[in-house]
């Protein structure tokens, strides 16, 4: 009876056991299946009252963010609804600069400005095994109002930066006017593809374009000029000029403002800059010009990149900077190249030699570089010394071995001062004989007077 019982009860529980796994399996199959699509997937619903913004994604390119693609798929969708491309009076319009910068800035500008909505709701969400989807709206009237609110705080504030330029550009502090004009400028940046209308002390305006003009107009006011027309070099100078730039606006010195200059020198192009001072003047050194070069100018201008805004977007500020049109002065260089008297003694042995080897080969290589040999010392910059003398080395398997001393001085005619010296020893000459020997020392020496001596001294004197 008891086993009986047993059996029974044992039964039971198999039954119950059964049909909860029955009653779980029915469960799960019903959690698997799909749930119809909403009208909005493939139906794009229109509304008088929201902007609307639907965006999905794949499952099987995006596994793990399909979910976000998604959202920014329908934020961009409903930016491109919302956004309004205002032709005429925009800023994003009437900007003047190279058209590839100008396609790429317009196009960065305007997704930035898009991409900033808020307040948008979930209006609902669907998926499949296949696909994600999402459906977001943007009350109407709402975001009229915020917009409205918000871009009349960022138009007074523009304004408050443009008169605060204005004041500062009529104290010649061009410094802080480019900087508060800037500001002023990025205070808008949010509505540049919009017609922003002010109405300002003067009338109705167009803010960010009357700021624009504005920062135009005070950077093609900046004069330079200079205390020179023409950079002129010789030995009086030292071969070394400073031109004197002065940097003013209606009259008034600027200063703190960056002048970049250029010219060619002996070693390449050159290039550096300097800050005008509290009068406007920035001194400019001409010096080591590349005297083979024909036409040599230096360059003077302003380097407005100098004024850039530190937190402000500078690929933007650079493009705006490609459209101002500043003064800048191009300055002819001519120079007087010195001229030379040559004496030489030149002995070999301690014997008067027939020929003046060292003294044709300093007169050879000065004139290969444009300077001037002189027919008498009266009519010379520079007066050249040169002494030289073998004497004998000994022999060597069968050689005979000659060495040349040579020593070669310049001085300054007028002043007396010795502007180069210079000493060369054991110039070795190898040949069969004493006389061939000698010779050949002075061949060896011509060579290092042209190619070692001749630098040295334009180096010293130019």
């Amino acid at each position: 009876m008891k086993y009986g019982a047993f059996v029974l009860m044992l039964s039971v529980l198999v039954f119950v056991a059964c049909k909860g796994s029955k009653e779980s399996t029915s469960t799960s199959q019903k959690t698997t299946v799909e749930v119809p699509a909403p009208e909005w997937v493939g139906n794009r619903p229109h509304s008088p009252s929201y902007y609307i913004g639907i965006g999905s994604c794949s499952k099987f390119s995006q596994p793990y963010d399909y979910q976000t693609i998604a959202k920014k798929n329908a934020l961009n969708d409903l930016a491109s609804e919302i956004s309004v491309r205002v032709q005429g009076q925009t800023f994003l319009n009437s900007l003047e600069v190279n058209k590839s910068f100008s396609e790429e800035f317009i196009s960065n500008v305007s997704t930035s400005t898009d991409a900033k909505i808020e307040e948008y709701e979930i209006a609902g969400t669907w998926e499949n095994k296949n696909e994600f989807w999402v459906f977001y709206r943007l009350d109407k009237a709402k975001y009229q109002v915020q917009k409205m609110t918000k871009k009349s705080a960022a138009l007074n504030l523009a304004n408050d930066f443009y008169q605060k330029g204005i004041d500062a550009e009529k104290n010649a502090n061009v410094t802080a006017a480019f900087d508060l004009y800037m500001r002023a400028i990025f205070a808008l940046k949010d509505y540049w593809n919009e017609s922003n209308e002010y109405m300002s002390a003067t009338g109705n305006v167009y803010l960010d374009n009357e700021i624009f003009g504005a920062m135009q107009k005070m950077c093609g006011n900046l004069r330079l000029t200079t205390d020179k027309n023409k950079v002129l070099l010789s030995s009086e100078n030292n071969f070394t000029q400073d031109v004197l730039a002065t940097l003013s606006l209606d009259n008034r010195a600027v200063k703190g403002l960056t002048v970049k200059y250029s010219y060619e020198k002996a070693q390449g192009p050159f290039r550096s800059e300097v800050l005008t001072t509290e009068v406007g003047h920035a001194a400019v050194p001409v010096n080591e010009v590349n005297f083979s070069n024909s036409g040599n100018t230096v360059t003077i201008e302003l380097d407005l990149s100098k004024l850039k805004v530190l937190d402000l977007d500078q690929k933007v500020q650079d493009g705006f900077i490609q459209s101002f049109k500043t003064d800048r002065k191009v300055i002819p260089v001519e120079a007087v190249l010195p001229s030379f008297f040559i004496n030489s003694s030149e002995l070999i042995f301690g014997m008067a030699s027939s020929g003046k080897v060292l003294q044709s080969a300093l007169s050879g290589a000065l004139v290969s570089k444009g300077l001037r040999i002189a027919s008498n010392s009266g009519e010379a910059d520079f007066i050249a010394t040169i002494e030289s003398n073998t004497k004998e080395g000994g022999q060597a398997n069968g050689f005979v071995v000659a060495f040349l001393e040579m020593n070669l001085v310049v001085k300054n005619r007028k002043t007396g001062e010795i502007a180069f010296s210079e000493t060369l020893s054991s110039i070795k000459g190898l040949q069969l004989n004493k006389d061939a020997a000698g010779i050949e020392a002075y061949k060896k020496g011509k060579e290092k007077v042209e190619q070692q001596l001749t630098p040295k001294l334009l180096q010293a004197i130019l």
